[in-house]
């Protein structure tokens, strides 16, 4: 938490009123003028989204306490970001203690919600090992989206892989078998992924 509260401190430091700064920036959609409050303030986001998984209630005292009645948009996005991170919470806890039932989840979720769909996939929730339906369900649904995202920026294997790493934090071998399941569906997840845009495009 004390590098949280350092990362504020070097933005004061930088411009006093660095979050109105930011935030007509973003809200205007203009170009940043001061480099170095955009690299002060990745840090603090990048830093904020490590402290929060590790501490939500002590992350959010430290940004009241530096941003006051300010602090509720930066916070939200530092949890919009997290979405991932969060919703996958049980399939992460469940590769850590056994992988082979990570990677049937992994395996039923592809042919019952990803690559095909049955409308009542998420009713084997308990015999997966999931405490919920919704759990199992937006597990699916965060896991679909990261996909979607993948096969529209033609991301690489490795790339993936990366990134798979820093959104979920899944192990290696997990991320390696969700890689390995993309490539093996690629073809049918970029006729997917294709078949959504037109309807988005062209709604019935």
């Amino acid at each position: 938490m004390n590098l949280l509260i350092e990362k504020f401190e070097q933005l004061k430091e930088i411009d006093d009123n660095w979050a109105q700064t930011v935030r007509e920036e973003q809200k205007n959609d203009t170009p940043p003028e001061n480099k170095e409050l955009v690299r002060a303030f990745n840090e603090l986001f990048s830093v904020a989204r490590e402290t929060y998984k590790k501490d939500a209630k002590q992350t959010e005292s430290v940004f009241k306490t530096y941003m006051a009645d300010d602090s509720s948009w930066l916070l939200e996005d530092v949890i919009s970001s997290l979405e991932i991170f969060f919703e996958v919470s049980e399939l992460r806890k469940m590769q850590s203690s056994d992988e082979k039932k990570a990677k049937k989840v992994i395996d039923y979720l592809f042919d019952n919600a990803i690559v095909y769909f049955d409308r009542q996939f998420a009713n084997a929730y308990d015999e997966l090992g999931f405490e919920t339906q919704d759990s199992l369900y937006n597990t699916a649904r965060v896991l679909d989206g990261l996909i979607g995202y993948y096969i529209r920026q033609h991301l690489s294997p490795k790339a993936m892989k990366r990134d798979l790493r820093m959104e979920t934090e899944f192990g290696e071998e997990v991320c390696g078998y969700l890689v390995h399941k993309i490539s093996e569906n690629y073809h049918t997840l970029q006729m997917n992924t294709l078949m959504d845009m037109i309807r988005v495009d062209n709604p019935s």
